[in-house]
């Protein structure tokens, strides 16, 4: 019975991924609209 109600232990990886591939694209689509963002207000910034 305790081993049914113990957690098991879990050793860490030895390599973990620091950059995988849904958080590259998720940083890259960040950056990408805040880009457009900046240069859509650059161009013409106090036009309603």
């Amino acid at each position: 019975m305790p081993d049914v109600l113990s957690r098991p232990e879990t050793e860490p990886d030895d390599n973990p991924a620091r950059f995988t591939r849904r958080r590259l694209l998720r940083w890259l689509t960040i950056l990408t609209i805040g880009t457009l963002t900046m240069v859509a207000c650059w161009q013409d910034p106090l036009y309603p």
